[in-house]
């Protein structure tokens, strides 16, 4: 706990969240007072998420002693002036939001890299006719500090009792009229809060639903991204449909209710994509530091690579948007194309649900919805790049099964296709095929693929292969030894992935060498030895021209069988 009273403390060296907190409240007091913290800090402040420093009411226990670092200030104005100098004393960023209304954003850091953002805005009218002014009685609280007493809880719309019973209260009638993004707001805070939203605040959104499109996107997506990124995101999003707003704001989401699949899956479109990121949130919160996941294997599987998947995923695509926070999106969005592809078909007497080239639909819909947010160019890409390729990893787990049945037909390996020899009976992929696999989904940050831009670049590909893990663990009750070895083909590809070549290499054979070799002419079939042997060059499997040339014979003898087939 710090005193409020020395301006001195201004001056001095950031320690911690804790410490920026204090300076930005002494700064502020030192050029007026009283000052007002408002809104979510007070709030998670009496629910214990995290504490603002110098106030000791504590009616929930404080969790691990996270000071806030989202710190929404008011006072009498003028605002703009005294925060621009605040700022520059402190040394922070400065950001006039809205000079009419007079707001502005300061954004500093403590030691410990601790980001804090701090909002101030003057009061409109006196306090209670601003507190009166807000959204939800939960956030209608005010936390009163001057130079000369402690400070003061102020609660005159009863968001205290509403905090309390984890409840969500409109403050009046015209709470949400005012500013229909409220509407969303409430579903989020209610997913973000575990809170209940009142009977006639519910009714008033279902009512108000079509005026969601009012406010601007960019506050739209906002809200929608803060709302997948709560712990339970498929009830945020079953909220928007139960409350009209799905509709709006995601019209392809609603497109897939009650669409029918047939067996692996048990769930409808709908139904399996809100479980998929049940599950993709899961891996989220994993790779964000938090526990493991509930399945044991995929944990045993996941293990080895944590610091370089949480490495990953870390990384922003766009300010603010981590890979990890993508996951969840991905899982929504990955069978939008399912109902525009529906179809259904007899086989041996049994009705079965086809969806052919709904992965290309599904990444057409992605894309359009994400720009339409007014996400940037990359997160566009990202998640159109994501959502076509998400077949891709069920695609070559087939392939690790078909080998195997070809054997118990009487058929040698060494006659099947090069592609389906990539894989072993014990479900391993390749350094081959886990090459191919990464080089054609490529990477945004390189801006093309793979092959050609730095092997340094991040592999979009490792997106793709843990989203088709939630999809995977979403689809069927049971979970055995086709779970088992989609593991250990994921385990591959995430070993490939961190431990790829550091650079590229001059092919160890051209086609001169490799006809004068082998006795061909020129034609197609050159190409594509050239082909092959260039992949496992990539892949690591090839590292002198003998070994290239004896990959040589041994593929164009598999092709000659091939053919004879």
């Amino acid at each position: 706990m710090f005193s409020l009273a020395p301006v001195r403390s201004l001056f001095a060296a950031a320690q911690t969240a804790d410490d920026a907190v204090e300076r930005v409240l002494n700064a502020f007091m030192a050029e007026r007072a009283p000052i007002y913290v408002v809104g979510g800090a007070v709030r998670d402040h009496l629910l214990g998420i995290s504490a603002v420093p110098g106030w000791s009411y504590q009616p929930a226990p404080q969790r691990g002693g996270v000071t806030t670092t989202d710190l929404d200030l008011t006072f009498a104005g003028p605002v703009l002036p005294v925060a621009r100098r605040v700022a520059d004393r402190l040394g922070w960023a400065f950001y006039p939001l809205d000079a009419e209304r007079d707001v502005a954003r300061l954004i500093g850091t403590g030691a410990d890299g601790q980001r804090l953002e701090c909002d101030v805005a003057a009061l409109r009218g006196d306090l209670r006719a601003d507190l009166f002014a807000r959204d939800f009685s939960a956030n209608a609280l005010a936390l009163k500090f001057s130079v000369d007493s402690p400070p003061q809880l102020i609660d005159v719309c009863g968001g205290g009792a509403d905090v309390e019973a984890r409840r969500l209260c409109r403050i009046t009638p015209d709470s949400l009229r005012r500013d229909p993004i409220r509407l969303l707001r409430a579903i989020r805070l209610s997913a973000q809060l575990g809170f209940t939203i009142e009977d006639q605040t519910r009714a008033q959104i279902k009512a108000g639903a079509a005026t969601i499109l009012l406010p601007s996107v960019e506050r739209v997506r906002d809200e929608l991204w803060k709302l997948l990124d709560s712990i339970c995101p498929d009830a945020g999003i079953e909220e928007l449909r139960a409350l009209g707003l799905l509709t709006h704001l995601l019209p392809e989401i609603e497109a897939m209710q009650g669409v029918a699949q047939s067996p692996p899956h048990h769930l409808n479109v709908y139904d399996h994509s809100l479980l998929v990121m049940n599950y993709a949130a899961e891996l989220r919160n994993w790779l964000r530091g938090g526990p493991p996941p509930a399945d044991e294997p995929l944990t045993q599987m996941l293990t080895p690579w944590t610091d370089a998947l949480r490495a990953h995923f870390a990384a922003e695509v766009a300010a603010g948007h981590d890979r990890a926070g993508w996951l969840v999106w991905h899982g929504l969005f990955h069978d939008t194309g399912k109902p525009g592809s529906r179809s259904v078909a007899i086989e041996n007497g049994v009705e079965r649900t086809r969806f052919c080239g709904h992965e290309q639909l599904s990444a057409r819909l992605t894309a359009r919805r994400i720009a339409d947010l007014h996400f940037s160019r990359r997160e566009i890409l990202l998640a159109e790049r994501v959502a076509a390729a998400h077949v891709r990893p069920r695609q070559l787990f087939l392939s690790l099964t078909r080998p195997a049945a070809r054997e118990k037909k009487g058929e040698s390996e060494r006659s099947l296709p090069p592609v389906w020899r990539a894989a072993s009976s014990a479900g391993a992929v390749s350094r081959q095929a886990a090459f191919r696999f990464f080089r054609d989904i490529g990477s945004v940050v390189a801006g093309h693929h793979i092959s050609k831009g730095s092997a340094d670049s991040p592999f979009d590909g490792l997106d793709v292969a843990l989203q088709a893990i939630a999809d995977r663990q979403a689809t069927g009750l049971e979970r055995g030894e086709k779970w088992r070895r989609f593991l250990i083909g994921m385990g591959s590809l995430l070993a490939y992935a961190f431990s790829r070549p550091a650079s590229r290499q001059a092919p160890l054979v051209d086609g001169h060498i490799l006809m004068k070799h082998l006795g061909l002419s020129p034609g197609p079939a050159v190409g594509t030895l050239l082909r092959e042997l260039t992949e496992a060059q990539a892949a690591g499997e090839l590292s002198s021209v003998e070994e290239a040339l004896a990959l040589a014979e041994e593929l164009h003898a598999a092709f000659k069988r091939a053919d004879g087939l």
